[in-house]
């Protein structure tokens, strides 16, 4: 059953002064979201095996490449989102298979160093309360032709990645692997300049959502990253120069799927370090 507003405790993010903050994992007094209709996604996704040694060198402390070196990068379009009265916003994330070891625990799952969305609202709650690394692009509807669709982000119209998808074929499962995800959530001091109000670990738990598929299909895809100047993304160069350097081995999967439902992720986890 959809969670009342009264059962949770109250959540805020700035500006505070007027009360608690309408969200994702928050709805209006008196009213509910329904996680088993929310949101509806389509997604467009393609993975890729790579040098370990790049990847290695982003990991946070705790964390070591899992199995074959491997980069996924997946589209999400997201229509019909309860906590925006109907509205959407899209989302290009970016996971690399990983464990991770905090005291006692061991986790396998997945790394996500960043995602971009379309719409402050998420970044922001995503940023704030889970600690998703999340930072703004734009994200037009994909170009679709009679065999096949390609999937764009831009930057104040700099082009940096462009997913084309073709020769697509029915499948009975969206092709990816449900795993938990991991996030380092990183907030920085005010006037101490340099040090860190917060810095530790997150995770998305594998499980608990509502969503269904409804439909899937496995593609062939060709993927690219446009190696930017400083002056075309100058607060991104360095992480889409990064990407951009990441050579493309083999793919390994490709495909769409579709699903309705989910989950508002008020089952995120906290590696805390005190």
């Amino acid at each position: 059953m959809p969670t009342e507003y009264s059962a949770k405790p109250k959540l805020y993010r700035m500006p505070t002064a007027f009360g608690p903050a309408i969200g994702p994992r928050q709805a209006p007094e008196g009213m509910a979201f329904d996680p088993a209709t929310s949101p509806e996604k389509f997604c467009a996704y393609a993975a890729f095996r790579t040098r370990a040694e790049p990847l290695e060198g982003i990991l946070p402390d705790g964390f070591a490449l899992r199995g074959t070196p491997t980069v996924t990068f997946e589209f999400s379009y997201l229509t019909g989102i309860d906590w925006l009265a109907g509205r959407g916003y899209n989302m290009l994330t970016m996971r690399i298979p990983v464990s991770y070891r905090h005291e006692d625990a061991l986790v396998e799952g997945y790394f996500q160093p960043v995602v971009w969305e379309n719409l402050t609202e998420p970044i922001i709650s995503g940023r704030e309360e889970l600690g998703w690394s999340k930072i703004f692009a734009d994200l037009p509807p994909p170009d679709e032709s009679a065999d096949r669709m390609v999937f764009r982000a831009e930057w104040m119209g700099f082009k940096f990645l462009e997913l084309c998808l073709s020769d697509f074929r029915p499948a009975d499962s969206s092709g990816l692997n449900t795993s938990p995800v991991l996030h380092r959530k990183y907030i920085p001091a005010t006037q101490a300049w340099g040090t860190a109000d917060v810095d530790y670990v997150t995770m998305t738990p594998a499980g608990g959502s509502r969503a269904r598929l409804v439909k899937a299909a496995s593609a062939q895809a060709r993927l690219s990253v446009f190696q930017p100047r400083w002056e075309d993304m100058p607060t991104q160069h360095a992480c889409v120069s990064f990407l951009a350097a990441l050579p493309i081995l083999e793919y390994t999967a490709a495909g769409m799927y579709s699903t309705v439902g989910g989950k508002d992720l008020s089952d995120q986890v906290r590696f805390y370090r005190p």
